[in-house]
């Protein structure tokens, strides 16, 4: 059987998980990476991915739960390894304020986090302007630290990342990875 080669457009946080899992889902592929900028010029590696999802209207809210569920268990794994620093994978506490009541004042993923409860009236005087808040532990995610830290995984070695491609291009399927505007 022809290894399968497969590229996968976006080598922020999103490209790189989905080339990593590909590699290790699809025995004997070759994934390859195409992006304009790779780790550590990427939008992704300014950011601090805190997991807290938003309500997506046009996707299934139990399809969103799963989503979150599946990465936060993926991600506790990281945060509770001993690669959990190298890989900037890590638990945080805090609150979620807000200026009005929300219309779920329990979200969806309430039952994902660690510890979600509604915020006591003592903890909201210390925020005059809000009047709702939640407390609750999730993990966050250094990608300036967890990009190079996926190019480094050992099924990520096993193949060409960043190899360029030229025509004619020899890939069976293509992966876009971006997020819409939600």
């Amino acid at each position: 059987m022809d290894t399968v080669c497969i590229a996968v457009v976006g080598a922020g946080v999103i490209g790189l998980s989905t080339a990593a899992c590909i590699s290790q889902l699809v025995p004997g592929c070759t994934v390859t990476v195409i992006s304009d900028r790779f780790t550590p010029d990427t939008t992704s590696n300014v950011a601090a991915g805190m997991l807290i999802p938003h309500t997506c209207a046009d996707t299934p809210v139990p399809t969103q739960k799963r989503w979150f569920r599946e990465t936060f268990e993926h991600l506790s794994e990281i945060a509770k390894s001993a690669e959990a620093a190298d890989a900037g994978v890590h638990p945080v506490s805090g609150w979620q304020i807000f200026r009005s009541v929300p219309a779920e004042e329990v979200p969806f993923w309430a039952d994902v986090v660690l510890g979600f409860r509604k915020m006591t009236e003592a903890e909201l005087k210390r925020f005059p302007q809000y009047v709702f808040g939640q407390a609750f532990t999730t993990l966050k995610c250094e990608t300036s630290a967890y990009l190079p830290w996926l190019e480094r995984r050992p099924a990520c070695l096993q193949n060409p990342w960043a190899t360029p491609i030229h025509p004619p291009w020899r890939v069976q399927r293509t992966g876009s990875c971006f997020i819409p505007d939600v």
